[in-house]
């Protein structure tokens, strides 16, 4: 016996003040870290600027696919990776990571700093981008 997919509807409805309180109750339960946490501003600040003075230097931003142009100001990352600063400076207030390469800039958060210490001493490879700034 085969069903009739056309005579069947499925329908959710979503309770949106049941849901943002679920999530809530979610968020205030949960104790691990989730997610990245951002650059530290001290790393943010000391990142190096440099203006785009030849044709030759010109890139494309990996965070908002725009072309940077020469006479432009763009932010360098440790392993050269540059972007604009409209474009990095909000990636790195959300993430410590490069765009490309996901080398990870220092955080403002103590506990997470030694975890990342330890995890990087323990690494034999030393290459899996999670190096310090």
């Amino acid at each position: 016996m085969a069903l009739d997919d056309s005579s069947t509807e499925f329908r959710l409805q979503v309770d949106v003040v049941g849901y943002e309180s679920l999530l809530e109750r979610l968020a205030e339960s949960d104790g691990a870290r989730r997610g990245a946490l951002p650059a530290s501003k001290r790393a943010v600040v000391t990142l190096p600027k440099v203006k785009i003075a030849l044709e030759s230097n010109l890139v494309v931003c990996a965070v908002c696919k725009d072309m940077v142009n020469v006479g432009e100001t763009e932010t360098k990352l440790p392993r050269g990776h540059g972007y604009p600063g409209h474009c990095i400076m909000p990636w790195l207030g959300s993430r410590n990571s490069c765009p490309v390469y996901r080398f990870k800039l220092p955080t403002d958060d103590a506990e997470y700093e030694e975890e990342r210490k330890k995890r990087v001493g323990a690494s034999s490879s030393g290459g899996d981008g999670s190096g310090s700034y």
